[in-house]
């Protein structure tokens, strides 16, 4: 199901960056965008958790240990940051651009999971993958200006 549900999200940020564009372009505030996404993700994970039956079971926040609710807050807190800075890009040049630009960062993943838990997850393939990804990223650079 993994492999269903990354190709489900990259279809729904491919929508929504599209659909954000002309908007951010014509002035649209970022945290106007920000807003909206912190509403339907509230909104929709508390009728998700509704409807499933596990609202009484919602994730087991009671029982992280302090230091594992310190990194759920990071982590939430990490992404509602890099949402907001994904609508000021968008805003600040185009849609397509920002997405080819944004897609490096599974660099930082590996790059943060090494730094933070010692996780190194690279292997010859995915490294082969990373470097295409700088390479692209240098090419849109380059020929941008």
């Amino acid at each position: 199901m993994w492999i269903f549900y990354a190709l489900f999200a990259s279809l729904c940020w491919g929508i929504s960056y599209a659909a954000c564009g002309p908007l951010m372009q014509r002035g649209l505030n970022p945290v106007v965008f920000l807003l909206g996404y912190s509403f339907f993700g509230f909104f929709g994970s508390l009728i998700m958790l509704l409807v499933s039956g596990k609202y009484h079971h919602a994730g087991g926040l009671a029982e992280l240990s302090r230091s594992d609710l310190s990194w759920f807050l990071f982590s939430v807190a990490g992404s509602a940051l890099g949402a907001y800075l994904t609508y000021a890009a968008i805003g600040a040049k185009n849609p397509s651009l920002v997405a080819l630009i944004e897609i490096s960062y599974p660099i930082f993943v590996v790059l943060f999971a090494w730094l933070f838990f010692r996780e190194m997850q690279l292997n010859t393939i995915t490294l082969c993958g990373g470097i295409l990804v700088l390479a692209g990223i240098a090419v849109i650079i380059v020929g941008g200006k």
